[in-house]
């Protein structure tokens, strides 16, 4: 064959190709003009630091600017009823009845929906020290933790400390501190209060001028051995301070984690003192009664009171659920002033980066990713937003990226550690099962019990790993089956012995889903790996064709 027909045939091919080559491969197409404006809200500080996090995360991928001031819940429903913010941030609903301490009814005029955000836990954060030594295994009841927050106790050494602790901590006076703005924190805690310790709380609000009974409260009463602190950070770098010794206060575990405090391992229902770990509070709140009516203006709140009972010894007590307040296209009163589809493709775009991409980061921040129902609701919500975008696929979750589900299976609840047997209530301090770091249980035997599980983390101070996990019910003292294993930070740990599902020292999250690739990616290679061996057997041959025709001219 000539060398110009030659080259003639192996350019036509290629192009040819090339041109069905492109075809299988799907066209980048030109970014949609999206008109994103900012958009500024404001309230709860407990749940600011996802909030704040999560508004960098949209910045960077898309950016969305969303400005958010933790000025408190109470602040944020104010400045939503006249209209100086775009969204709240809140931890209750609006209030229908009055706050003993601070305002009436709230009325609103625009109509809003509730969306969840978050979950987490209300923790009890401190600083203390024995001997220079910082004290960093901290456990107390509740009827202890009441009695704290009511000026009932008022010094470190008190023998209902001692009790809960397992030692006697110093002769040093306690300082509480609180919030002195309108906060959901206190609202938590005191609804806690209210439920729990009726009569110590009925008290408590008579003392300070309000009303017995005595309901929840934003606007937590200050005392004679009390410090006030305006907003969350405030609190918590108080009580980072040097000159807090003794100092205990009430916030979210993020500001715990945050400022490198230590929180109060709480004592549940079943005996069990717990962290408000991302799967402890997961398993508290199983027990949330939930408002599934979307109809209803309170469509996705919650009734905590089964939390606190919650029998599970898992159960992290004073766990709850965060929410913004969002504009909606209908209800009973009318659409927010000003609000318009820029706003709408904004906020719903940010919101759905929340509800599912955002949720794989809780866990790190100091919270719990939201349940599969609380997501499809939180979307049925967005749906009701003026302007809102397209919102995804929530039939398994799977392409939302929430960790809690995959393929079906809430793996944040199936996966959760048992508490070690050193976090039993009456087990000694210087216990050496779990070394103080919290071993975990192990697979569902009968009845709901469990046995056999993997070591825990040791000590501190080098202590023992973790036994097996508990053949448990809840109140009662469990057994342990106990094997050779090793645990972290310390001496040797135990391996449960009995049979059922394996539990990590640390939260499991879903794996990942590997995700095939598209049939036309397939194809599209396939001629890609084509015309690359016809690249290598053409080149050589019209290389050749051309040395050929060099030399006969020559």
């Amino acid at each position: 064959m000539a060398p110009r027909r030659t080259t003639r045939l192996l350019t036509a091919l290629l192009a040819a190709l090339l041109a069905i080559g492109v075809g299988f491969f799907p066209a980048a197409s030109p970014a949609a003009a999206v008109s994103y404006v900012p958009l500024d809200g404001d309230g709860s500080s407990w749940a600011e630091p996802a909030i704040q996090q999560w508004s960098r995360d949209i910045a960077a991928q898309d950016g969305i600017q969303i400005n958010y001031t933790g000025d408190g819940s109470a602040q944020g429903r104010e400045n939503f009823i006249v209209h100086q913010n775009d969204f709240a941030g809140s931890d209750i609903a609006f209030l229908k009845s009055p706050d003993p301490f601070g305002s009436g009814t709230e009325s609103v005029q625009w109509n809003y929906s509730y969306i969840p955000i978050v979950a987490g836990g209300t923790t009890f954060i401190y600083n203390l020290h024995v001997g220079g030594r910082t004290v960093t295994d901290l456990r107390l009841s509740g009827q202890t933790l009441a009695k704290i927050f009511t000026g009932s106790i008022v010094n470190w050494d008190d023998p209902a400390i001692t009790h809960d602790y397992g030692a006697q901590l110093p002769n040093e006076p306690i300082t509480v501190v609180t919030r002195s703005d309108g906060s959901g924190a206190s609202y938590m805690f005191t609804r806690w209060l209210a439920k729990e310790y009726p009569s110590l709380w009925n008290a408590f609000c008579a003392a300070h001028g309000g009303p017995s009974p005595c309901g929840p409260t934003e606007f937590y009463p200050g005392f004679a051995n009390s410090v006030q602190k305006n907003g969350s950070d405030q609190m918590a770098s108080f009580l980072a301070s040097p000159i807090s010794e003794g100092a205990i206060g009430y916030d979210e575990y993020a500001y715990a984690l945050n400022y490198g405090l230590h929180a109060v391992k709480m004592l549940n229902a079943a005996g069990y003192y717990t962290l408000p770990t991302p799967s402890n509070v997961a398993i508290a709140l199983q027990a949330a009664v939930i408002d599934e009516n979307p109809n209803d203006v309170d469509f996705l709140m919650q009734d905590l009171d089964n939390v606190y009972t919650n029998p599970d010894p898992r159960a992290y007590p004073l766990s709850s659920y965060s929410y913004l307040i969002i504009p909606r296209d209908s209800g009973k009163g009318s659409l927010v002033p000003g609000w318009d589809t820029a706003k709408g493709v904004t906020l719903s775009t940010w919101l759905n980066y929340v509800l599912c991409g955002a949720q794989q980061t809780a866990g790190q921040l100091g919270y719990s990713p939201l349940p599969k129902t609380l997501v499809v609701g939180g979307f049925e919500q967005v749906d009701h937003l003026p302007g809102h975008i397209a919102t995804p696929d929530l039939s398994e979750l799977n392409g939302c990226n929430n960790p809690t589900y995959s393929n079906g299976v809430n793996h944040l609840i199936k996966d959760a550690p048992y508490p070690s047997q050193c976090d039993y209530e009456t087990a000694p301090l210087d216990c050496t099962a779990g070394g103080g770091g919290g071993g975990t249980g192990g697979g569902t035997s009968g009845n709901g019990g469990t046995s056999g599980g993997s070591g825990g983390s040791g000590g501190t101070s080098g202590g023992s790993g973790g036994t097996g996990g508990a053949s448990a019910s809840a109140g009662a003292h469990a057994s342990t089956s106990a094997g050779a294993g090793s645990g972290a930070g310390g001496g040797s740990g135990g391996s449960g012995g009995g049979a059922g599902q394996s539990a990590s020292a640390q939260p499991i999250y879903a794996e990942p889903v590997a995700v095939a690739s598209r049939p036309d990616q397939q194809t599209g290679m396939a001629v890609l790996t084509v015309l690359l061996i016809i690249g290598a057997v053409g080149v050589p041959v019209f290389a050749g064709a051309r040395i050929q025709r060099r030399r006969k001219r020559g």
